[in-house]
């Protein structure tokens, strides 16, 4: 491959490698986009998509589409398993619910063909001068700057930061989407139920349909090879409210993803090497409790971008330094929020309850009001529009 002035290599074309291209593209930077499918597609269910992520979007001009297909959410409301209330918070900007294979299709439809190769599984990378990527197809090319957008089990931070571990959490979830009955007490509403060692999750994510999400501790997950995933759960969930069992009764056990909850350990000293970078899930994986795994790799591609368009031969530090502290933060906060929510102590849960109860309104939007500002990238804009 002719190796052009900022000719860059965008591996991995989930949310955030497909967000990084549109980012490229915008600023009129030379890249092709890997993705080792034979389709840009993603496996999962729904994805919260807050106003940081959507004003980023509107920049890129597709945040209309993603409103259109999504669903708006205005309010959390923090509950028993008995759908007690324990706190009702209305979120301070938008929030919207919308179908990951969604976010995908309107993003990858935005890119010229010629600049996306599919079926193009990464095998090992070369990181001298340049940053040559060999792929299983027994097929290479060869770029100035290498964006590594592949996931928590990255192979190119497995090769660059070896060091670098996935941690665990110990507790399994399980996502579905399911036809329901989207009434007034539902429509708009983000709930989340808490019961010792469960949780669970459920928000529209449609006019028709429900997202939801169940967490347990991994100790006390002990299912009989022969008991499906859903006779599982409506089980354990059995002291559930009624909603919560028509919710699963009404997913086909075949729609429900399994996984562990695991991120990366915020002890990383930088997302570069030589002429490498990272974004998202591959360099700063966090667990789901704040809904903010996808738009951080958003805000990290966007961010990126504009350095490479201001400063190429400083972009990665200015990157990083714009991106670390608030990155740091929301891994952490996800990991301490994962850990308290789940107890076999009846007395911590009592106190859970207590804290969900009667910490402010004001503190929980305090915290997001933390995690939807973006007015860092002003000054990058600005000085880009000054430039011009």
């Amino acid at each position: 491959m002719k190796n052009e002035e900022n000719n860059i290599g965008i591996i991995g074309g989930g949310i955030g490698g497909l967000t990084m291209a549109l980012t490229l593209k915008k600023y009129n930077l030379n890249f092709k986009i890997f993705e080792k499918s034979n389709k840009f597609t993603e496996v999962g269910a729904g994805i919260g998509i807050s106003s940081n992520a959507l004003k980023i979007f509107d920049k890129l001009g597709v945040g209309n589409e993603l409103r259109k297909q999504g669903h708006l959410i205005k309010k959390t409301i923090l509950a028993t398993e008995k759908l007690k209330t324990l706190k009702s918070v209305t979120f301070p900007e938008e929030v919207y619910c919308i179908h990951r294979a969604s976010i995908i299709d309107i993003l990858s439809n935005e890119l010229d063909k010629d600049l996306c190769n599919l079926n193009k599984e990464l095998i090992n990378i070369e990181n001298n001068e340049t940053v040559k990527v060999n792929f299983k197809d027994n097929t290479s090319a060869e770029f100035n700057t290498l964006i590594a957008s592949d996931g928590i089990h990255s192979t190119i931070r497995k090769s660059l930061f070896p060091e670098i571990k996935i941690r665990k959490t110990h507790q399994v979830i399980w996502r579905g989407i399911v036809d329901f009955d989207i009434n007034s007490d539902l429509k708009h509403t983000y709930y989340e139920l808490f019961e010792g060692t469960l949780r669970f999750l459920f928000l529209p994510i449609s006019n028709t349909k429900v997202f939801w999400l169940a967490v347990q501790e991994k100790k006390s997950f002990i299912k009989n090879s022969s008991t499906s995933i859903k006779t599982y759960l409506l089980k354990t969930y059995q002291n559930f409210d009624q909603k919560i069992l028509d919710i699963l009764n009404k997913t086909d056990n075949n729609d429900i993803l399994q996984n562990e909850l695991a991120d990366l350990k915020p002890n990383y000293k930088n997302w570069f090497k030589n002429n490498t970078v990272f974004i998202g899930d591959s360099i700063h994986a966090t667990t789901p409790n704040l809904g903010q795994g996808a738009c951080q790799a958003i805000e990290d591609a966007y961010t990126l971008g504009l350095c490479l368009k201001i400063n190429k031969d400083n972009a990665f530090s200015e990157y990083q330094n714009l991106r670390l502290t608030k990155v740091e933060y929301i891994v952490k906060q996800s990991w301490m929020i994962g850990k308290i929510s789940l107890t076999n102590s009846r007395f911590k849960k009592y106190l859970l309850h207590l804290m969900l109860k009667y910490l402010p309104k004001k503190q929980y939007q305090k915290r997001f009001k933390r995690l939807i500002n973006i007015e860092y990238l002003n000054k990058l804009e600005n000085t880009i529009a000054n430039t011009v």
